[in-house]
């Protein structure tokens, strides 16, 4: 029996244009799209089968609509993927072990693509943020330095050219960096931890500038195995300065009551 091929409705095409720039990130979370006459005019088409693409991105939670300013890309499918991460975190006793061993695999993996597919804009925007991360450190700028750095991490995964890189570092590993890394910056330490991962920013912008895929995956995993031990030390260094600060209270006390 022949099998008749219907061609795509308008509508489909337009939606998987739309899709395809939302995914690739051309249409970030949180930004209002092309109005409707514009997309209309862009695909050459009328302005009801834009209409029922983008209803059909709405009735999906990719888009939302509000009245009388047009239409977002909404957060909510972020928000409940992250959502079902955390609670699976939460009910896990090694959560922060296995987030760091994910970590150092992906991260890993990220800095060796970046090093093989990185474009000199590519390039510029890695040293910008490097140039922020370190002038942040040196201003002793916290939340400047914790955008800096999440920025020029996440800078490298898109350098690496794959759609879902991008998005995993845009989401999943943001969640887990505010969670575990961006300790090292707001604990207290017995030293400076700065110095080294300014050091360690700028080997991997290196090993990334100069192609070398082997070498920028090796940084990337000390990078991370030094940021995991310095938090670990961060938290005992905060625990005996608490517990120091107890046993100086009790001695005030007991003088007290003399």
């Amino acid at each position: 029996m022949t099998k008749l091929v219907r061609p795509q409705k308008v509508s489909d095409q337009i939606l998987a244009v739309l899709e395809e720039r939302i995914a690739a990130g051309e249409y970030p979370e949180g930004q209002k799209i092309p109005p409707e006459r514009s997309l209309a005019e862009e695909f050459n088409v009328s302005r009801p089968s834009v209409r029922v693409a983008l209803n059909v991105l709405i009735a999906k939670n990719v888009l939302e609509a509000r009245q009388g300013d047009g239409y977002y890309v909404s957060a909510k499918p972020q928000q409940d993927f992250l959502a079902d991460w955390q609670a699976l975190l939460g009910k896990h006793s090694n959560w922060e072990r296995d987030v760091y061993d994910f970590s150092c695999h992906i991260e890993g993996c990220m800095a060796a693509l970046a090093a093989m597919r990185r474009t000199d804009t590519d390039l510029k925007r890695i040293e910008f943020w490097l140039a922020n991360f370190e002038t942040a450190c040196h201003e002793g700028n916290l939340d400047h330095q914790a955008e800096a750095d999440y920025s020029f991490h996440q800078t490298i995964a898109d350098a690496a050219h794959n759609i879902l890189f991008s998005h995993l570092s845009a989401s999943l590993l943001k969640m887990l960096y505010e969670q575990t890394r961006s300790d090292i910056i707001h604990a207290d330490h017995e030293y400076n931890p700065r110095p080294t991962l300014i050091a360690h920013h700028r080997a991997l912008y290196e090993a990334i500038k100069a192609g070398d895929a082997q070498q920028a995956a090796e940084i990337a995993r000390r990078h991370l195995d030094f940021v995991s031990e310095r938090i670990r030390e961060g938290r005992e260094y905060q625990s005996r300065r608490e517990h120091a600060g107890t046993l100086a209270q009790h001695d005030l006390d007991r003088v007290k009551d003399w």
